[in-house]
């Protein structure tokens, strides 16, 4: 089952300094240095150092070797099934999957692997990366020091791996990974959308609007953060099994209570019928719903689109409406798992929803959306947003 160590971890109390000394040791530089970690390559294995608050106690966990294992998902779980208990979850960081279990004994046991390709790290056969991307960007906003830009997601956390916890801890570290990984641009969008989503979400449930689905939700908390808003309004969550399994794992272990009114749904957009799972859930396609369709449309091939889009006129009564962020332009998705199939050029956005039975309520463009949600007090502009995203809101015409 092992190969061979991949990986070995130091924890230490002052990571610049552990850095410069191992610089000397070693004669290299990182290849990879962050606040929240410092990588150094040597031949076929790989040294990590990864900052601590903790005093030096030479506790086990100080060091911990990683063995290199051809499948971590399958390996993991037979660990586990052979007595080990969990001591991380899996986690991904660029192309290496790691984890640590505790085996019976009480060792602190590491295992680490590649990526799988593209076409089995879809949402099918494991939780979206997407939808854990966009949490952490979300984590990242509600700590966010800037009290305009501050995100009101403070349930995102929970959702995140130990290790993905790590680089919110400090300003320092959040600032270097807005800068290096995720981008200004990116995170701008993310602060945007969720603004503009949960402004939409709570009008509804002001007005007592009888049901709200969200089309893909991902690890969205906007059920469990305003649920004090929730009156009689039925809501429902769809998205692929990986990912809903884990949020409804994540939400009880953080004891989350679930409200009453919210019903989940398992769907896979690509191949299963909207009407017939959301139906058998408890849907009414005679009172007026809001459709809350985030960040999914981009990922699904145009037939899905416009089925999606069919279903929701031709089961939702005049009034009802729907809310999505839509790609203007071909690009290229950020995660080789989840592609990017579709995008509408922006002059086209309003033909192709009149054409389809919808009318545009609101519409913003990157810059609409710079300038509603990343502007201060005096009016002025201090964030950007990636360029070719726009946000819709439209209704369901006769």
């Amino acid at each position: 089952m092992f190969q061979s160590v991949k990986t070995v971890t130091y924890q230490v109390s002052d990571i610049e300094k552990a850095k410069d000394w191992y610089c000397k040791i070693l004669n290299k530089e990182p290849a990879f240095n962050s606040p929240f970690a410092v990588i150094f390559v040597i031949d076929d294995s790989v040294l990590m150092l990864a900052p601590t608050s903790n005093p030096l106690s030479g506790s086990d966990e100080r060091i911990v070797a990683y063995w290199g294992v051809e499948n971590i998902d399958v390996v993991y779980q037979k660990l586990l099934e052979l007595g080990a208990t969990p001591h991380t979850e899996i986690n991904t960081v660029a192309d290496t999957k790691s984890a640590k279990v505790v085996d019976p004994f009480g060792n602190i046991l590491g295992i680490t692997s590649k990526v799988l390709a593209a076409k089995d790290r879809s949402v099918e056969n494991q939780p979206s990366e997407t939808a854990n991307g966009v949490t952490f960007c979300r984590a990242l906003a509600a700590r966010d020091e800037r009290e305009e830009f501050r995100g009101p997601d403070y349930l995102a956390e929970i959702f995140l791996t130990e290790d993905g916890k790590r680089p919110l801890k400090d300003r320092a570290s959040r600032e270097w990974v807005i800068n290096n990984l995720i981008t200004p641009e990116r995170y701008g969008y993310l602060i945007a959308r969720t603004a503009y989503i949960d402004d939409i979400f709570k009008q509804s449930l002001r007005e007592n609007i009888p049901q709200i689905v969200f089309l893909g939700a991902g690890y969205d908390t906007r059920s469990y953060r305003l649920k004090e808003l929730i009156k009689e309004t039925r809501i429902f969550e769809l998205d692929i099994q990986t990912t809903q399994q884990r949020k409804k794992e994540k939400l009880n272990q953080s004891n989350i209570s679930i409200p009453e009114q919210l019903t989940f749904v398992s769907i896979n957009f690509k191949s299963d019928v909207l009407e017939k799972v959301l139906f058998k859930a408890g849907f009414d396609k005679n009172k007026k719903a809001l459709f809350i369709w985030e960040g999914v449309m981009y990922y699904l091939p145009a037939e899905a689109v416009n089925n999606t889009l069919k279903f929701v006129k031709l089961n939702s009564p005049v009034g009802s409406t729907i809310c999505f962020d839509y790609l203007t332009a071909e690009r290229q998705s950020v995660n080789a798992g989840e592609p990017f199939l579709f995008w509408i050029e922006e002059e086209r956005i309003e033909s192709f929803l009149s054409e389809r039975g919808y009318k545009i309520m609101e519409r913003l463009t990157s810059k609409d959306m710079e300038s509603k949600y990343l502007s201060v007090r005096n009016g002025s502009v201090v964030g950007k947003v990636i360029p070719h995203f726009s946000f819709v809101h439209a209704s369901v015409l006769e």
